[in-house]
């Protein structure tokens, strides 16, 4: 009996190991087209109390993002909306004035919430959402 007890536990322990880890799954990729869904509007008091919330169906562009840059283009004709030069650190994406969070990057969606670059302390301001699917 007690020879049974230490191999009994040295299997136990096996068994608990290695059904205890998962392999963790890759970053989806940011990179490629992305199709726009929806913009949503966070309207926010001077102290940064949230007043009120707007959504907007935005379907009409698409965002194509390169390992260098993001453009977007106009989906009913393909016309150029604009190009820039983007970075990327962790959750932060920049360009030109452009300041935003990823908060949702899954194989099929994707969510910008960028900051007002202009906002003043002591007055009122918004975000806004952008969501976008592949």
């Amino acid at each position: 009996m007690k020879q049974l007890r230490p191999a009994l536990l040295l299997c136990t322990s096996l068994l608990m190991v290695a059904c205890g880890k998962d392999t963790p799954k890759p970053e989806p990729d940011l990179l490629g087209r992305w199709n726009a869904e929806s913009t949503e509007g966070f309207n926010y008091s001077a102290s940064g109390k949230l007043e009120s919330q707007v959504m907007q169906v935005t379907k009409d562009y698409y965002m194509v993002i390169t390992q260098d840059s993001l453009s977007y283009r106009e989906l009913l004709n393909g016309s150029d909306w604009g190009k820039a030069k983007y970075t990327r650190q962790g959750n932060e994406i920049r360009y030109g004035t452009a300041h935003g969070t990823i908060t949702e990057l899954t194989e099929h969606a994707l969510t910008l919430r960028f900051v007002d670059p202009y906002k003043k302390p002591n007055t009122p301001y918004q975000e806004v959402e952008d969501h976008y699917t592949r």
